[in-house]
């Protein structure tokens, strides 16, 4: 099982490698993490909403606090990659990161299907370990599930789906386009009027 999760690392480090010559690597990692991140928080609210009455309190406060603060912190970053990609100094790149260490928080805090006792290590990028779990996902069996409860079953499926789709939509080797700022920056907006976004 580890060589497999080592093998999923080098081959995701690998693909977050491959920027072309002349691209601003920091600027395309921002760019994948945030498709990542908004969708996969997207999907766990989407999930809480359609099955409020099954989720346990603990799934239901975690929906509450990301619909709270999600919307904010995605604009945060997603304005502050937007001041790096015009203005490419050290200090607008750690404020970059420090806005995506941010959204990497509430990524962690949607992983309620992964005990507490686990959820720590030495990767402290909530992003690649969410998107090797979801690469790991295709081949875990029935039974290794069963130790989980079933809602969280399906809702790490759910995730697990969407980061899949979303990782394979978002593999790039150069920045967006204006139309593609104009995309993220619609399903941004979006967040604010969606129904299973309100609090």
């Amino acid at each position: 099982m580890k060589l497999i999760f080592a093998a999923l690392t080098l081959c995701l480090l690998a693909a977050c490698a491959t920027v072309r010559p002349g691209n601003q690597s920091a600027e395309v990692r921002a760019e994948q993490t945030l498709s990542v991140s908004l969708a996969a928080l997207d999907s766990f609210v989407a999930f809480e909403h359609r099955r409020r009455a099954d989720v346990p309190p603990l799934v239901r406060d975690v929906a509450r606090r990301i619909r709270s603060e999600a919307p904010k912190a995605l604009d945060s970053a997603n304005n502050l990659r937007l001041a790096y990609k015009s203005n490419r100094t050290a200090a607008n790149e750690a404020n970059l990161f420090t806005a995506l260490a941010v959204v990497d928080s509430m990524l962690a805090e949607i992983r309620v299907w992964v005990p507490a006792t686990s959820a720590s290590g030495p990767d402290n990028r909530v992003v690649d370990r969410l998107i090797r779990e979801a690469a790991a996902s295709k081949t875990v069996t029935a039974q290794s599930w069963t130790v989980l409860v079933p809602v969280f079953i399906d809702l790490a499926r759910e995730i697990y789906a969407v980061v899949n789709r979303t990782r394979e939509a978002v593999k790039q080797d150069m920045e967006w386009s204006l139309q593609q700022n104009a995309d993220f920056a619609a399903k941004l907006a979006g967040l604010k009027t969606a129904p299973h976004w309100r609090l």
